[in-house]
């Protein structure tokens, strides 16, 4: 089940698809244009609410969390 609001999902690519864009421009050497899909990235992360900060700072220590009993697991297997 996801959890994650679809306007955080819409937002998440916006912010993907802007790096992407960012980074092929930099590889065509048109270096204005990847400065202003950096520009646009950075308004679309500094738009993310203290909720949507919230819910991604949460998922990553889960993660975090997850891995490192998963490795302790191994550990104590071997």
């Amino acid at each position: 089940m996801n959890d994650i609001p679809e306007s955080e999902l819409k937002l998440e690519q916006h912010i993907k698809d802007c790096g992407n864009r960012m980074s092929a421009a930099f590889a065509a050497g048109d270096h204005a244009d990847a400065r202003e899909w950096q520009s646009r990235m950075y308004a679309a992360i500094r738009s993310r609410t203290p909720e949507h900060q919230a819910r991604m700072t949460q998922r990553i220590e889960s993660a975090i969390w997850f891995q490192g009993a998963e490795a302790q697991a191994m550990g104590k297997e071997a």
